[in-house]
């Protein structure tokens, strides 16, 4: 009797209605860059950074998630429903992301910031110009992506792909990947940006964990 009052109890926690905020960016602009690459240049952006590109296009349903995070279990780290579980997993992540987990090094964070220097050179940016752009919003540090987008058509316009794909992925795992502030480039996906392009780190570990994160808070 007293196993099933506890499940009971458990249950009624579990229907209890949470709010969900949504951080839904502007993905307009990022899509239309996407669009400036060509088919070579895709299938290498693929190869660098995975599937983020072809995120992009996919629409969030925020009502399915806000229903589905109803049903989360903070203790367990899945969603309990009443003949079954659903649990997040690396492989699922590796399939979303189409990064191969096998034989790669996963993300390890290092307690220091991505120097404006590292940046400036991914970037081709001017030092000055770049630490002129930092900004800090709340608390977090970071850079607009109303300014990143229109430094890539500036390198669009140069038609220097490299640099390109370089800076469109960091503007996606800032602004879709590890969304943290609208409008806002943070440094916390700048340096899991830099660690995937410097040192071949790999992120799907470290996208899992920020889902939980996100549904703990």
């Amino acid at each position: 009797m007293g196993s099933e009052i506890e499940r009971d109890s458990e249950s009624s926690n579990l229907k209890k209605k949470l709010y969900i905020r949504v951080l839904e960016n502007n993905l307009t602009g990022l899509r239309e860059l996407g669009q400036k690459l060509g088919p070579i240049q895709r299938g290498t952006f693929r190869k660098r950074y995975g599937n983020i590109l072809g995120l992009l296009e996919v629409k969030v349903q925020v009502l399915a998630v806000t229903a589905l995070a109803q049903h989360y279990d903070p203790p367990m780290r899945c969603f309990t429903f009443q003949d079954f579980q659903l649990v997040l997993t690396l492989e699922e992540y590796k399939q979303i992301f189409d990064l191969p987990l096998e034989g790669g090094i996963p993300y390890k964070y290092l307690e220091q910031q991505v120097s404006i220097p590292t940046l400036a050179g991914i970037m081709k940016s001017q030092l000055r110009e770049l630490k002129g752009r930092l900004v800090t919003r709340r608390g977090v540090k970071g850079f607009s992506q109303k300014y990143l987008e229109t430094y890539l058509h500036q390198i669009a316009d140069k038609e220097d792909w490299e640099t390109f794909m370089d800076i469109l992925a960091l503007v996606i795992y800032g602004v879709l990947v590890f969304p943290n502030q609208e409008d806002l480039v943070d440094y916390d996906a700048i340096g899991v940006f830099v660690a995937v392009k410097t040192r071949a780190e790999n992120p799907v570990s470290t996208i899992l964990a920020d889902t939980y994160v996100a549904l703990d808070l």
